[in-house]
């Protein structure tokens, strides 16, 4: 499982992506890809725009002198819910 925070783009790209915190993925997807989840206590459809990864340089990793830890958010657009 990979944690990653999914930001939901549901107007123009323009407008200021919804942050809907963090989701358990089974692998990073790819863009293009269709998923679905749940928040608002509705099933959202959504199709993958891009992921950006946050990586920490491995040297800094062996000398335990990490500040941060490497991480990922799916920006994905809002293609539909169970409700409309």
């Amino acid at each position: 499982m990979v944690a990653s925070r999914l930001l939901v783009e549901r107007g123009s790209l323009r407008d200021r992506s919804e942050d809907w915190g963090l989701f358990d993925f089974l692998a990073l997807p790819s863009p293009g890809d269709r998923i679905i989840a749940e928040h608002d206590g509705e099933t959202h459809y959504l199709t993958v725009i891009c992921v950006h990864h946050q990586p920490v340089a491995i040297a800094e990793e062996r000398a335990g002198t990490a500040s941060r830890v490497a991480s990922a958010s799916v920006a994905a657009k809002w293609t539909g819910s169970s409700s409309s």
